[in-house]
C-alpha cells in the first residue's frame, strides 16, 4: 500500500512555500506533473499543472517541485507522467489527494510533501464493497483533528513538524494505530511510548510531532573548491558549482573555513584562515580576475593566463 504522504515543515525566513517531493522511475521523454484544484497546480487543466524536476538519490529518482502558497492553503491534488508537450501518458490510482495546511502554523515556514506513487491496489479499499460493507464498522470511530493538538514547540528554531499520516481501514473497535521509531518522539521503538495518530476519516490515520532537524552537509575550505576557471586556489564564483553538485549530491549544508581578510603582514603566514584583520572585509584572493571587468587591458588578460597555467594544481598549502 502507498504511504499517504509524510509532511514536515522546516523552519525559514521566506514566505510560505510548498514543496511536493515524490520518488518515480520514468523513461525517456517523460516528465512528472503535479496538477490540483487550486489556481497554483492548474485547476486540474494538466497543461498548467506544475512541472517536477528530476533529481538522483542514492538508488531513486526523485521528483520536486516549490511553489508559495497561503497560510491555511488546502487543494485536492494528483499527480502525472507527461511527456514534452504536457500530454498525459499515464496518471496515478486512488483517490484525490486532500492537503490542508495546519491553522497554527506560522507564516515563514516551508513545508514538504512526501508522497508515494498511488496505484490500483490502494485504490481497492475505497471501493464501496470494502467501504460500505467490508470496512463499514470504521465509521463508529471518532473524527480527530490533530492539528488541534500543536502547540508552541512549533515555532521554536532548529526543530521540524512532521505529519504521519496512512491509510488504514481494517482497525478493529478498541485498538488504535501508532507510530514508532529509534526517536525519543517515536518511543524509541516501545510501542508504549509511540506516536498515537488519530483517525480523521475515509480511513486516514495521523499524528503531528515536532521533531529536531537533522541535515547532513560537507566542510571544506575556500582555497580547495576548484575548478578549471579558477588561478591556483579555488574563487568565491566556483561556490556556485559546489553548491549545484551539493544539491545533486543530497547535501543539506556547505560549510566553510572562515573567508574574512588575513592580509595583516603580507606574509606566507597570513593565510591562517583564523587570523583576519577584519569580520567584514572578504579575501581578495578568492576574487575572480577576470570577471572583474569586461575590458581588461590586453597584458592583464595575459598575465592571468599565464599565472593561471604556472600555478593550476601547483599551489601547496600550508599546515598548521
Amino acid at each position: 500500500m502507498a504511504n499517504q504522504g509524510l509532511f514536515s515543515a522546516a523552519k525559514s525566513m521566506k514566505s510560505v512555500k510548498l514543496k511536493f517531493r515524490i520518488p518515480y522511475f520514468t523513461e525517456w521523454g517523460q516528465s512528472l506533473l503535479v496538477c490540483g484544484s487550486e489556481p497554483t497546480l492548474g485547476s486540474w487543466n494538466v497543461k498548467k499543472g506544475l512541472l517536477l524536476s528530476p533529481v538522483h538519490q542514492d538508488d531513486q529518482l526523485i521528483w520536486t517541485a516549490t511553489i508559495s502558497v497561503p497560510c491555511q492553503f488546502s487543494c485536492g491534488y494528483r499527480y502525472y507522467v507527461v511527456d514534452d508537450a504536457k500530454n498525459v501518458l499515464r496518471w496515478e490510482m486512488g483517490n484525490e489527494r486532500r492537503l490542508s495546511l495546519p491553522h497554527l502554523l506560522p507564516e515563514g515556514h516551508t513545508l514538504e510533501l512526501h508522497d508515494l506513487w498511488q496505484t490500483g491496489a490502494d485504490a481497492l479499499l475505497f471501493r464501496s464493497a470494502f467501504k460500505d460493507v467490508i470496512f463499514c464498522k470504521n465509521s463508529t470511530f471518532n473524527i480527530d483533528r490533530p492539528e488541534a493538538i500543536l502547540h508552541d514547540e512549533l515555532v521554536q528554531q532548529e526543530s521540524i513538524l512532521v505529519r504521519f499520516k496512512i491509510c488504514c481501514p481494517n482497525v478493529q473497535e478498541g485498538t488504535s494505530v501508532y507510530v514508532i521509531g529509534s526517536s525519543t518522539k517515536l518511543g524509541n521503538w516501545k510501542v508504549q511510548d509511540g506516536l498515537k495518530l488519530h483517525y480523521t476519516g475515509e480511513y486516514i490515520w495521523e499524528a503531528y510531532c515536532e521533531m529536531p532537524w537533522r541535515g547532513c552537509g560537507v566542510a571544506v575550505p575556500m582555497f580547495s573548491v576548484r575548478s578549471e576557471d579558477d588561478i591556483g586556489v579555488g574563487e568565491f564564483l566556483d561556490l556556485k558549482l559546489l553548491v549545484d553538485w551539493a544539491v545533486e549530491s543530497g547535501f543539506h549544508l556547505v560549510q566553510l573555513l572562515p573567508i574574512n581578510d588575513t592580509s595583516v603582514h603580507r606574509m606566507w603566514w597570513d593565510s591562517y584562515p583564523y587570523s583576519s584583520l577584519s569580520v567584514f572585509a572578504l579575501h581578495p584572493l578568492y576574487l575572480r580576475l577576470q570577471a572583474l571587468s569586461k575590458n581588461l587591458p590586453e597584458d592583464v588578460k595575459s598575465e592571468i593566463r599565464n599565472a593561471k597555467e604556472r600555478l593550476d594544481g601547483k599551489v601547496d598549502s600550508p599546515i598548521f
